[in-house]
Formats: structure tokens, sequence, C-alpha cells
């Protein structure tokens, strides 16, 4: 049969639940990893709100320089539809505005590339440089007062080529 004073002492150095070594020290123990337990859920809550926002902007910014490519696309296909054959008086102008919506679309491509990394264009770079080669050449033939029919045709063919891709991007 256990004293009184046992009793007493046994209580005093155990918890509700009888179990022994519930001094102040593991008191304090369990108090630190409720709170730490704690912090961890609340970070990870502010992990998921923060990666969902971060998400949500990735998605709205690809869409908005789809959009925006889309549009510069459709742009200069027609404003290629309203230049001379025979090297009218504003031809060079509307070839200044072509080249300016292609630059913008050749740009808004390494912007996604930057942004999404890797490999990731939204039209192969390879045919803007054919573009580009294309406007150089109807400039120079501009410069020189001759006939721009053929070339015209061919930069026609491939900005409605770009802006058919451009179209099919999702």
């Amino acid at each position: 049969m256990k004293s009184k004073h046992m009793d007493g002492l046994y209580g005093r150095y155990t918890d509700v639940t009888g179990r022994a070594g519930a001094t102040a020290a593991g008191r304090m123990k369990d108090r630190i990893r409720t709170v730490v337990i704690l912090l961890l859920v609340a970070a990870v809550a502010v992990l998921g709100v923060v990666g969902g926002r971060a998400i949500t902007y990735r998605q709205e910014t690809h869409a908005a320089l789809i959009g925006t490519l889309q549009t510069e696309c459709n742009s200069a296909l027609t404003l290629s539809n309203s230049l001379s054959r025979t090297a009218g008086s504003d031809s060079a102008s509307i070839l200044g505005r072509i080249r300016s919506h292609v630059h913008t679309a050749d740009t808004i491509n390494q912007l996604n590339l930057g942004l999404e990394g890797g490999n990731q264009y939204l039209v192969q770079p390879a045919l803007f440089t054919s573009l580009y080669g294309v406007l150089d050449a109807y400039s120079d033939t501009l410069r020189t007062g001759m006939a721009t029919g053929e070339l015209q045709t061919e930069l026609v063919a491939q900005l409605t080529n770009l802006t058919s891709l451009a179209a099919a991007i999702n």
C-alpha cells in the first residue's frame, strides 16, 4: 500500500493521463511543437495563396501575349494587302508599318521564351528571319523604283502563314 506522501509525489510528476515525466520542460516541448506545427501550417497556406496567384498571373500573361501576337500579325497582313504592286508613293510608309508589326510580334515571341523558358517560342524564329529578309528586299526594290509584284506576293504569303500559325496557338 502506498502512502499518502507517495501519491502526492507521483501526482506531482505525472499529467492527467498518468504519464510520468510531465514536467515543466516536457510541457514546454509540447508547446514549442504545437507552435512549430501551427507555423508550418500557416506557411503552407500562405504559399498556396501566393503560388495560386503566380500561376493565375502566368496564365493571364500568356493569354495576353498570344492575343497581342495575333493582333499584330493580323494588322501586318491587312497592311500588306494595301501595298501597291507598282511601288506606289505610300508603299515605303506602309512597309515601315508592316515591319513595325512584324517586329512587335517577334518581340512578343522572344518575351514568351523568357517567361516560359526552354524552347517555348509561340512561333518559330526562322519565320521572322525569313520575313525580315523579304521586307529588306522589298525595301531595296522600292528604292530602285522596280516593280514589287513578286515580293508583295511573297510577303503576303509569309504573313498569311504567320497569321494562321498565330491563330492556331492556344
